[in-house]
């Protein structure tokens, strides 16, 4: 394969990429807190051809040994943009929205602690108990505040979030006394460094011990006094950051790329074919 060639198919192998990337984005436009993600590219690594050895043919050499030639581009990084989506109403008591870009609800599954922007949470009954688990519409446990997956009893007849930020559930019997519970909240100070595990979830690599030594993870407790940047709406939810005509506009542009990366390599190959038939 020629270096025309072998420079559109790497570049166009990477556009494809990043056509899938926009086609996510696009199919999680109606997603409940999704993050749409960007691509980047960069220059792939020159292939260096060294057509002498020895270093007596050096001599008063001026440029870099051998030929560099560039073998097209490569998605170097995929980041995802961390923007707070729109606000959606929907008036049902278990969907909340967290306000604040850095902000996050702390869910677990199999031991293992998630962050998610995803509000809409459900009831789920515990096996051999009277009690009910708030979880999340992928069946992970919500945490609350002291670290510990959210409970109640059954009986409960309503669930509102009162000023503090906490969840008061108050129970069909007058006589039983409402239970308040603190949601899990955190504070991821570097966005970046969360990683999309599926499920509308994220993760941090190490530990959360580890995260919180560092200072890139805070666990936020809205009964104390903060600054206002976090809050939690009941009755709503956080619509995707994704822009549609953005999107659109961003496909149909890698779309033409890739479209040109493909003429390059017919035109190549035409080329080729023409260098064949000329008789010495």
């Amino acid at each position: 394969m020629n270096i025309q060639m072998n420079t559109a198919s790497n570049t166009m192998a990477e556009l494809q990429k990043k056509i899938d990337l926009i086609g996510n984005n696009i199919a999680n436009v109606n997603t409940n807190g999704y993050k749409r993600q960007e691509a980047s590219f960069s220059d792939a690594l020159v292939q260096s051809i060294e057509k002498q050895v020895g270093p007596q043919n050096e001599v008063g050499r001026i440029t870099p040994y051998g030929l560099r030639i560039g073998a097209g581009a490569i998605l170097s990084q995929t980041a995802t943009r961390n923007e707070q989506g729109s606000i959606f109403q929907t008036d049902r008591p278990l969907d909340f929205m967290i306000q604040g870009e850095s902000a996050y609800f702390r869910v677990a599954s199999e031991d293992n602690t998630f962050y998610t922007k995803d509000g809409s949470f459900q009831v789920q009954p515990i096996l051999n108990s009277n009690q009910v688990s708030l979880v999340t519409a992928n069946g992970d446990a919500v945490l609350g505040a002291n670290n510990q997956p959210i409970t109640f009893d059954a009986d409960y007849d309503s669930i509102q979030l009162n000023g503090n930020g906490a969840l008061e559930v108050s129970y069909k019997d007058p006589a039983k006394q409402p239970a308040e519970i603190q949601l899990g909240i955190a504070q991821i100070n570097r966005p970046n460094s969360l990683e999309k595990i599926g499920g509308n979830r994220f993760s941090l690599t190490g530990t959360e011990a580890d995260q919180l030594a560092n200072g890139n993870l805070q666990l936020v407790d809205l009964s104390q006094q903060n600054d206002g940047s976090i809050s939690i709406k009941q009755g709503a939810l956080e619509a995707s950051n994704v822009d549609l005509t953005d999107e659109m506009a961003e496909l149909i542009s890698t779309q033409r790329l890739f479209q040109s990366q493909g003429r390059a390599i017919s035109y190549a190959d035409d080329m080729m074919g023409l260098v064949n038939t000329i008789k010495g």
